[in-house]
């Protein structure tokens, strides 16, 4: 018996088959790296131990790796920015 004198069974597959593909497709979406839980702040200090002090986030020093803090939302790289004139780099947590 071929699949076209059964399109019961056809369509059941298919729809077996489309439910198990959107089951994997939302449980790829629910496991990224990309989702953040909050960040922490560290301040960046120099050799002797002071802070670095700023008026902008663009006085702060950091790595060619290490972008600046452009909002206050938790980001989902490292990034530095000034806080009450303290440089401070911005580390977000993943959940």
């Amino acid at each position: 018996m071929t699949a076209w004198s059964n399109p019961g069974r056809t369509t059941a597959v298919r729809r077996t088959a489309h439910a198990v593909l959107a089951a994997i497709g939302a449980g790829m979406l629910g496991c990224n790296d990309l989702e953040v839980c909050g960040s922490t702040a560290q301040d960046i200090t120099r050799d002797d131990g002071s802070v670095y002090r700023c008026v902008t986030s663009e006085d702060c020093p950091r790595t060619s790796r290490v972008n600046v803090c452009v909002t206050d939302v938790s980001p989902i790289a490292d990034c530095v920015s000034c806080e009450s004139s303290r440089c401070v780099t911005i580390i977000p947590e993943k959940c």
